[in-house]
């Protein structure tokens, strides 16, 4: 396998900037828990922490004034030898500072000091998050989760 190839998502789906576009991303992140032998648990954590970091990009690109009117979001996802890596592409406001921010929820969290609760929660649920700014081509947010074993 080649370098590029190597860097080439295993799939990729590109959605306009919807909540209700949220069920489907949902729905594929739960198919590909399943045909990754994940426990219930991780499918869950998995799927939230998905449907948060999504949220976060419709919103910040419905936020920004000068979004384009065709702005998607594009969600990659990549399946390594043990991790999945889920990159989220947008055109929306910076938020590199609110998930720069943002840690982990725990027991003795007081969520109700938190605003805006979605980079935690994703925090919370994935081994690493990592947010990129670039003026020029827009955010994106990748996020990983390493992984015991993969049945794929």
């Amino acid at each position: 396998m080649s370098a590029s190839e190597k860097n080439q998502p295993d799939f990729s789906i590109e959605i306009t900037p919807r909540l209700a576009n949220l069920a489907m991303i949902r729905r594929v992140v739960n198919s590909l828990s399943i045909d990754l032998g994940l426990s219930d648990r991780e499918a869950l954590q998995l799927e939230i922490a998905v449907d948060e970091a999504c949220a976060n990009s419709i919103k910040s690109v419905l936020e920004n004034p000068l979004r384009s009117s065709e702005a998607k979001i594009r969600l990659e996802i990549s399946i390594r030898r043990r991790c999945l890596r889920l990159s989220i592409f947008d055109a929306g406001k910076n938020l590199q500072q609110e998930y720069e921010n943002a840690a982990p929820l725990h027991e003795k969290t007081d969520r109700t000091r938190i605003k805006e609760c979605g980079p935690h929660i994703v925090k919370t649920f994935m081994d690493e998050v990592r947010y990129i700014h670039e003026p020029t081509s827009g955010n994106r947010l990748i996020l990983t989760k390493y992984l015991q074993s993969i049945h794929f």
